[in-house]
């Protein structure tokens, strides 16, 4: 394999590493809110907050990331937040 490819390949999975510390850190955030919204008797699910977020992060991506990509990606993130939330 060209040495080229790998090279790019072990940048990839540095960037996948630090895209796991960074979910897992969602995570326990998302499940603190759980708690919290469970203390407060509010309902796990927030599609008003999941616009806004899919809003700014669309922002954030530019042009590297398309809208319909960016859905993909944030429905399971959002998807297992409020599986820990629960």
């Amino acid at each position: 394999m060209d040495k080229r490819i790998l090279n790019l390949r072990v940048e990839i999975d540095e960037i996948d590493a630090k895209i796991i510390t960074l979910l897992k850190s969602r995570m326990d955030v998302s499940r603190k809110v759980g708690e919290l919204k469970a203390a407060l008797h509010i309902p796990v699910e927030d599609k008003g907050r999941e616009e806004e977020i899919i809003q700014r992060l669309g922002e954030l991506a530019d042009r590297n990331l398309k809208e319909e990509q960016l859905i993909r990606i944030f429905t399971a993130v959002f998807k297992s937040s409020k599986q820990i939330q629960k």
